[in-house]
């Protein structure tokens, strides 16, 4: 099966449009690769000097650290941006052999076969290179096979994550009592920092630290790294054992849960109906309305957008918690607005299989569209803003949890990453309509990423975003040197007008130019290739 999965990603790096694929792919390992090994060189330094000073509170805390973020980074990651068709039983059940042999080697092949997490590994190296240089010795075996560990029961951890989320996902019993227990979770979070104000929260760190083991593939594997950097390999043995111990029960309850959903039918398995067969009057326009409904029920039964709702907030709580309270410096004010911005901006990232690929999810009723009495460039009006209309519903809640966690901001923060959002939008997808009428791809209904965006608009959309992101950090540099902070909220709200504005003159073009793709469109959405 490992071979399979390194069969599949030569294929991908060859890719199925010509040079230009080949070309793409290639760019992005090549983007990919360097950082990580610069990242990697990082983490080294930092295992360097916790070997030869095992004993301090530095080693102590470049090691959590490490662990710590490493985790952090590669599940968040994995929940909101990752590809999960190594583990997805319903299309292995087919196969002459025990699904539960499938899927132990789907999640070993989610460490040794999957290009995607080389990143993760070469950090991991970078961490035992480093303690090699500094205290070679048979200890350094030790630590790789403790790394290995940690590897692994991270794999299985998020493999758990994400069964669970797509169960909640599915079912409307599950995603009632999600909802409640989030909405529980904020409303405590709410009335701690209103009754202490935002120490109050911080002032909880010696119970937090009691709960850690909830992130047990970092705890663990910290506990057991400590004692190890420490001369102590005895001491560790325990450590490492429970951490090997915890993985496969991980592993298994993941197993369980994603052969259940396989046996009864996958997440495509069931089809919500409505209880009101009855459709409430609409505020769009008679033929605009129908298609824009019809494109948020899509966005919001897709089982990623679910997943995605339920992740980021999460994230952003998390991050929120790990925010520096107090920070010193001509900077520091719009260093405690990063973390908010970056959420406006990550939550289009989140959803850019939605916008690079924007008719791949129609399949055979991309046809309909053509039919319909309806004009090409309200379409894709109709898939931009119920795209617009989860993204930003997305962001309101990353933001309230962030904000609920790290404490009130400034106005202009919060109205700076509103704009920042919204500006994004029009950009994004403006440019994504292009990208999906010229590299189409049909896409499956599912959880599973692989497939659904080309390498080619994967590349593009990269490059779309970042020059986005410059022109969107030009007023900050401006707001920096006249000391006026407060512009950014404003300079931005320019920038989305604008943005917008451009979108609507520039819809009627692009709808023209997909009338005038329509065939080649047709015979790839419609088409199998791909599932």
């Amino acid at each position: 099966m490992a071979e399979l999965r390194l069969l599949l990603a030569w294929r991908r790096l060859r890719g199925r449009g010509g040079a230009a694929e080949g070309v793409a792919q290639l760019l992005l390992f090549a983007v990919s690769l360097p950082a990580s090994i610069l990242f990697a060189a990082l983490v080294g330094v930092g295992s360097f000097r916790a070997a030869r000073a095992p004993h301090g509170l530095q080693a102590t805390v470049t090691i959590a650290a490490v662990l710590y973020g490493l985790w952090q980074t590669w599940t968040a990651v994995s929940l909101t941006m990752s590809e999960r068709d190594a583990i997805d039983l319903r299309r292995l059940l087919v196969y002459p052999v025990a699904p539960a042999r499938l899927y132990l080697l789907g999640l070993g092949t989610s460490i040794v076969g999957d290009p995607f997490a080389l990143f993760w590994l070469v950090l991991l190296a970078g961490m035992l290179v480093g303690a090699a240089l500094a205290r070679p010795g048979a200890w350094i075996l030790l630590l790789a096979l403790e790394l290995a560990i940690f590897a692994a029961a991270t794999v299985a951890f998020i493999a758990l994550a994400q069964e669970t989320l797509g169960r909640l996902a599915r079912s409307r019993r599950w995603r009632e009592l999600a909802a409640a227990t989030a909405i529980a979770g904020w409303l405590l979070i709410v009335f701690s920092s209103s009754a202490g104000g935002g120490g109050a929260l911080r002032g909880a760190l010696p119970v937090l630290r009691q709960l850690r083991w909830i992130l047990y593939p970092a705890a663990l594997a910290t506990e057991a790294v400590e004692r190890l950097y420490g001369g102590r390999p005895l001491a560790s043995l325990p450590w490492l054992a429970i951490l090997a111990a915890a993985a496969a029960t991980t592993g298994w309850l993941a197993y369980r849960i994603g052969i259940s959903t396989a046996r009864s039918g996958g997440e495509a398995g069931r089809v919500a109906v409505s209880r009101d067969a009855s459709r409430p009057g609409s505020p769009f326009p008679e033929r605009f309305g129908p298609l824009f409904e019809k494109e948020l029920r899509t966005l919001t039964r897709h089982p990623a957008a679910r997943i995605y709702v339920l992740a980021l907030p999460a994230v952003a709580a998390f991050l929120g918690w790990k925010a520096p309270a107090y920070l010193v410096g001509d900077l520091a004010e719009l260093l405690r607005a990063l973390p908010l911005f970056g959420l406006a901006a990550y939550v289009h990232l989140g959803l850019q299989v939605f916008w690079v690929n924007c008719l791949g999810f129609e399949r055979g009723g991309a046809r309909a569209l053509f039919l319909a009495p309806i004009a090409p460039e309200q379409v894709l009006a109709a898939k931009n803003l119920a795209l617009f209309a989860c993204a930003t519903a997305v962001f309101a809640l990353a933001a309230s949890a962030y904000l609920m966690v790290a404490g009130a901001q400034p106005l202009w923060v919060v109205a700076g990453a509103l704009a920042l959002e919204v500006g994004l939008a029009p950009v994004l997808y403006g440019l994504g309509n292009i990208l999906s009428i010229a590299t189409p791809r049909v896409a499956p209904f599912g959880l599973q990423r692989a497939g659904s965006v080309s390498s080619l608009a994967a590349l593009a959309a990269m490059g779309i975003t970042s020059g986005a992101l410059v022109v969107f950090a030009l007023p900050v540099m401006g707001a920096l040197w006249l000391d006026a902070l407060w512009v950014l909220p404003v300079a931005w709200t320019v920038l989305a007008a604008g943005a917008a504005a451009a979108w609507k003159v520039t819809l009627p073009l692009v709808g023209r130019f997909l009338v005038r793709r329509r065939e080649q469109v047709l015979a790839v959405v419609c088409g199998e290739a791909g599932i």
